[in-house]
């Protein structure tokens, strides 16, 4: 090969080598592989009559839930595969995830006025046809998502209560030129639709940038905006955290000081501390980490290395890059109280004990309620665990309930809630499974012949064991999520059997477990409170 030849073949391994880049991780369109509890809908557009899919979700709940909104990525459609559709499950949360004319790729998709009526329309759409209050409405959106979840908010009508923009493009012509220096697909799709030919069009990219509108703030004035953004972005992912900084700097000057143009931030931005100063903003590209961060300030695990808010106006810089963190849909201010005056006897292990526990999760929602918790770390529905007899519960229920009754004085319980069992799956127990069950339906023998119960009548409700971390786990619960899952449907046969309810927890906590519980088992307060408010549902069937 002659030195031409190999010039030029060199040349063109790294240009190839440069476009064929790997899908990025929060646009990628190759999942499209859909729950069969999520339904297509078809959607007629208020504004042209073009159909509009979506897919969406029905709470299965006699209650009122909220409704999520979750917009796909910049060159996904409403077929592109949301990871946030295990968490709905979980949640039984309402949801839609509309179409918006699909990719961004074309001249009616792209922050145009049909992108804006076709959200407002996935709205009313799926207000009527779920049981979703009107009054939680939530937007959420990653990327592109983020993109049109800020389009929406400068611009549809409906008063939403929350948006969530995360990692989002705010200025189009901003992302235009550094899509191209870094020579990335993004570039052509914005041309295509902002200009009707092949030359860039500045003024209709501005007309369709959220951080060039004017903003509504007679009808944001009660919506919560939360901008999300991991500080490697832009260097490991395709938008610079510039995007969400001014986006911010922007809306906080249209509140403060009633600016209508973004060049306008100048004047205040290094003088005022509710902005992101120049200098930080500088610090933050170039570093990509804040030395004088608070250690102490995390965002599930992750450092924030910048955290601004003014008035409804929430900015967070945290250690990532350009993505999503799994548990979005904990961080979204949703309406979660109940008024009843329950009073409620608690009997658990460590997950009913911890301080960021389920129980305290239950007190939350229902802060009128008197709660009697009587869990304990390590409580076990039938053995001395670590040898200690105080955590056999079969062994104590009748001195645990006479002491519950003493705790109440002349007042009677309506409920007695009991979720116990993982300790019982533990590996030094794996051989005595049948001890389980037997024991499992004495405990309920014993709790229905006492006098707390044979008295008043309370409703009596078994929670199932959450799941357990199958891999990385300690040796000590090494095959105990199969144990619980075997278990399960005895439980619950048994229990119906003796007039005891039942909730199952187990099932829709599988396949989020790991974003809410590091050691694979105990949850953080996020994912408890998934289970206090399936508790709740449960306590107010009638």
């Amino acid at each position: 090969m002659n030195k031409l030849a190999l010039f030029i073949f060199i040349n063109l391994s790294l240009v190839i080598k440069l476009y064929a880049q790997k899908p990025i991780a929060w646009d990628n369109t190759t999942e499209s592989t859909w729950n069969t509890s999520f339904g297509q809908v078809e959607i007629p557009s208020s504004l042209d009559g073009k159909v509009q899919k979506a897919y969406l979700y029905a709470s299965r709940s006699k209650s009122p839930k909220p409704l999520i909104i979750s917009l796909h990525t910049w060159s996904g459609d409403y077929t592109q595969k949301d990871p946030l559709t295990d968490e709905i499950l979980a949640r039984d949360w309402n949801y839609i995830h509309p179409d918006f004319r699909g990719a961004n790729k074309t001249s009616e998709a792209g922050g145009s006025k049909f992108v804006i009526s076709d959200i407002e329309d996935a709205i009313q759409y799926a207000l009527k046809h779920t049981n979703a209050s009107p009054e939680d409405v939530h937007i959420i959106g990653v990327s592109g998502g983020g993109f049109a979840t800020l389009s929406a908010y400068m611009n549809i009508r409906y008063p939403v209560k929350s948006f969530s923009a995360w990692a989002p493009i705010t200025d189009l012509e901003a992302w235009y030129w550094e899509s191209l220096g870094r020579q990335q697909k993004y570039a052509k799709d914005i041309v295509k639709i902002v200009s009707q030919d092949s030359t860039f069009n500045k003024k209709e990219a501005w007309l369709r940038s959220p951080l060039h509108q004017s903003f509504p703030k007679k009808l944001r004035e009660n919506a919560q905006l939360y901008i999300y953004e991991g500080i490697h972005d832009g260097y490991t992912g395709s938008v610079p955290i510039t995007h969400s900084m001014n986006m911010y700097n922007y809306l906080v000057g249209a509140l403060k000081f009633g600016i209508q143009e973004f060049a306008m931030v100048n004047n205040w931005q290094n003088t005022d501390s509710s902005f992101v100063s120049s200098s930080e903003i500088i610090d933050l590209v170039t570093k990509r980490t804040n030395p004088n961060r608070d250690n102490n300030n995390l965002l599930f695990g992750r450092d924030i290395h910048l955290s601004k808010k003014y008035q409804n106006i929430k900015l967070t810089i945290f250690e990532g890059g350009h993505e999503q963190i799994p548990q979005a849909l904990a961080l979204i201010p949703y309406k979660n109280e109940h008024l009843e005056n329950y009073n409620i006897l608690t009997l658990g292990d460590s997950n009913g004990f911890n301080k960021d526990g389920w129980v305290e999760q239950l007190k939350k929602i229902l802060p009128n309620a008197l709660i009697t918790n009587i869990s304990k770390s390590g409580r076990t529905i039938g053995f001395d665990n670590n040898g200690k007899k105080e955590l056999n519960a079969l062994a104590n229920i009748d001195m645990f309930l006479d002491e519950a009754s003493e705790k109440i004085s002349k007042k009677h319980y309506d409920f007695i809630v009991v979720c116990i069992g993982t300790n019982d799956t533990k590996s030094e127990y794996a051989n005595r499974q049948q001890e389980v069950i037997d024991n499992f339906k004495q405990l309920f023998q014993k709790l229905k012949a006492h006098s707390l119960y044979k008295n008043h009548k309370p409703r009596i409700i078994y929670m199932t064991p959450p799941p357990i971390r199958t891999q990385q786990i300690e040796a000590k619960y090494q095959g105990g999520n199969d144990r619980i899952a075997q278990l399960i449907p005895s439980f619950s046969k048994l229990a119906s059997s003796m007039g005891v309810e039942v909730v199952d927890i187990y099932h829709p906590l599988l396949k989020v477990l790991d974003y809410y519980a590091k050691d694979g088992v105990h949850m953080a307060a996020a994912g408890q409170e998934i289970i206090a408010s399936l508790l709740v549902e449960k306590m107010n069937e009638k």
